[in-house]
């Protein structure tokens, strides 16, 4: 069973309505597809916002516009 994650961008609340998917990882750490799009926003992620994508994989008090979010996903089952 392969997993896979969605790494997705969303408002300040992490509402579902306002996820905007921005990458999608098999073999990637997803958090490094995050850092290419905090660079690509010309921004930066503190020490703090790495550890939270880490352990609970969001931001939270993102510099730029909105937050991140990334979520396991298994292939090739019922969800």
């Amino acid at each position: 069973m392969t997993k896979l994650y969605l790494i997705y961008k969303t408002d300040a609340h992490h509402s579902y309505a306002s996820r905007d998917l921005i990458g999608v990882s098999v073999e990637v750490d997803p958090i490094s597809i995050v850092l290419a799009q905090v660079e690509k926003e010309g921004e930066k992620l503190d020490e703090e916002q790495l550890f939270n994508l880490r352990n609970i994989e969001q931001t939270q008090g993102y510099s730029g516009e909105g937050e991140f979010h990334f979520e396991e996903v298994s292939t090739d089952v019922l969800l």
